[in-house]
């Protein structure tokens, strides 16, 4: 049996800020490990999907990312919020490649490593790209108003894909459970 997956963007969506130039900048959201162990309770499987520009430009190595992420991790499984991944695009948004969102390369890898059922699933993001992702792997888009999404043209480009416009995190993963069938 398949599972149903909340893929979860992480900058802008789960850690503030944006940009960094050093890993340790990044900060939980408030409220994000409650709203993502509300998702675990729920038997969603949440693989984090990221764009990391930051490792091609030689901010970081990937290696150095994914020990941030298994800290990171490590952090939230402690209050029973579970994440699988990175799933990690390493390059720069100017440079064209199969990775980057919308592509659904990272997504569907998730889906294989998991067992996951992609047209069941959703996408929580702060972008435009992140819900236009799950558009085309035929899941739910639900656009979060926090790092990019606080823009309004962000939310005006990401309107034909998201099925939500959520104000934070917990508002989105409010919705997801909300619905009856979850999907």
């Amino acid at each position: 049996m398949t599972r149903r997956a909340v893929f979860l963007d992480l900058n802008g969506t789960l850690v503030l800020p944006v940009m960094v130039e050093r890993l340790a900048d990044l900060k939980l959201i408030e409220g994000a490990e409650a709203a993502i162990a509300r998702l675990s309770s729920a038997s969603f499987v949440c693989p984090v999907v990221t764009i990391q520009s930051r490792i091609q430009k030689g901010h970081f190595s990937l290696a150095d990312f994914q020990d941030w992420f298994q800290a990171f991790a490590d952090s939230l499984s402690l209050c029973n919020a579970r994440v699988v991944g990175p799933y990690v695009c390493p390059h720069r948004f100017a440079d064209p490649c199969t990775c980057k969102k919308p592509h659904t390369l990272l997504f569907e890898k998730a889906a294989a490593d998991h067992e996951l059922d992609l047209e069941r699933s959703f996408v929580i993001g702060d972008t435009a790209r992140d819900v236009e992702a799950a558009t085309r792997f035929g899941g739910v888009g639900v656009l979060v108003r926090s790092g990019c999404g606080q823009s309004s043209d962000e939310v005006l480009r990401a309107r034909p894909y998201a099925s939500y416009v959520a104000q934070s995190l917990v508002d989105a993963v409010d919705w997801i459970l909300s619905r009856s069938d979850g999907n």
